[in-house]
């Protein structure tokens, strides 16, 4: 390796690791200015909770990970339009719940069966969903009450099912869900009731008494 290349390699990973400290709206802003390592930096920070949405609305990591790319690019395309910093969250997840949304509609459309053998299949599911169950330590053990579970959950309409995945699993509030489905706060609270009241009836032999 040259001294060159290896001097611009250790200048990036220095960038890297003094942008990954910065707070969001700086990042944003050099972004925005099209600085590269801030890119960098809002990637790393978002790429987790993009990736982890999208499995959990779609079941497999390969569509998982196409809807994660497809995210960035449409969120590095539009930053400069972002006027908020403080919005960035919520944008972010709404880029990805209406790409999941629209993902699911296009394999519905061609008949598009899931993938098998996704070894993680349920495990993003498994604490949040044992509140479902008469005993919640089932959940990590039966595979077959988890497909029960996961069945259920995929079986709500695209909405309802945003809201339970967003709100019991990722734990975003009611108001900023609100903000990423672009609805009233009474609308999210009208779909998380109904779909926690369906998921009540077809889970009803593992519910509490």
């Amino acid at each position: 390796m040259s001294t060159q290349v290896a001097f611009k390699m250790q200048v990036a990973k220095d960038s890297a690791g003094q942008y990954a400290g910065l707070p969001e709206s700086d990042l944003i802003t050099l972004a925005q200015q099209g600085d590269e390592f801030a890119f960098e930096a809002l990637y790393r920070r978002f790429a987790r909770t993009v990736y982890t949405v999208a499995h959990h609305m779609l079941g497999n990591h390969h569509d998982a990970d196409e809807v994660m790319q497809e995210a960035f690019i449409r969120i590095f395309k539009n930053l400069s339009r972002l006027r908020s910093p403080q919005a960035i969250t919520a944008w972010v997840y709404q880029i990805t719940v209406n790409l999941c949304m629209d993902f699911r509609k296009a394999r519905t459309r061609s008949r598009w069966e899931p993938l098998e053998g996704d070894e993680d299949r349920h495990s993003h599911f498994e604490l949040a969903t044992a509140r479902w169950v008469r005993n919640p330590e089932q959940v990590l053990e039966n595979k077959e009450l988890l497909t029960h579970i996961t069945a259920a959950i995929d079986s709500l309409p695209e909405q309802q099912k945003a809201v339970i995945l967003l709100h019991e699993v990722e734990g975003v509030s009611k108001k900023m869900i609100a903000e990423i489905l672009d609805c009233s706060l009474v609308t999210v609270r009208t779909n998380l009731h109904h779909a926690r009241k369906k998921l009540r009836r077809k889970l009803l032999r593992y519910l509490n008494a």
